[in-house]
């Protein structure tokens, strides 16, 4: 595989004429806090997009705030489907054709069930991978849930106390 760019994010926000733009991260943001200092944003507002497939080899992806974890049970109902288990990242590459970390909130497998936790939905704006780990995409939570057809819910672990 070539190395990964924005290109494809950038042709997919033009076409859709979407209020959205490519930030460049020279540094990288490998953790949620570091993107979140980076970018000047709430820690809530980092979203990561994670790719599942279930027994029936069906691609589930959850759009989730990056400081929450995913909860796959929650994940599996809200899916309609049963058990769930983590793509691999050979998976994730042939799906969406983004590496795992780069997987952007849009422009995901039509064939995709797409679940967006709650707390993304609360977010006006959120900001995600746009295909390289150096980059991060600022968009309206309203539009990856128009484009992806997206269902919402409690798809997260509860805080442990």
């Amino acid at each position: 595989m070539s190395e990964p760019t924005t290109d494809r994010v950038a042709a997919f926000i033009e076409a859709h004429d979407l209020d959205a733009e490519i930030i460049s991260t020279p540094q990288g943001v490998p953790t949620v806090e570091t993107a979140s200092t980076a970018l000047g944003v709430d820690v809530d507002q980092i979203v990561k997009t994670l790719v599942f497939v279930d027994s029936q080899d069906r691609l589930v992806i959850a759009i989730a705030c990056g400081t929450g974890k995913v909860d796959r049970r929650k994940l599996a109902v809200a899916a309609g489907t049963s058990k769930l288990k983590l793509a691999s990242s050979d998976l994730v590459i042939e799906s969406t054709g983004y590496p795992p970390g780069g997987v952007a909130p849009i422009d995901l497998p039509q064939s995709a069930i797409v679940i967006v936790d709650e707390n993304v939905e609360a977010q006006p704006v959120v900001y995600g991978g746009s295909g390289t780990d150096l980059h991060m995409m600022r968009i309206r939570t309203e539009d990856i849930i128009r484009l992806n057809g997206a269902t919402i819910a409690d798809i997260l672990q509860a805080p442990a106390t």
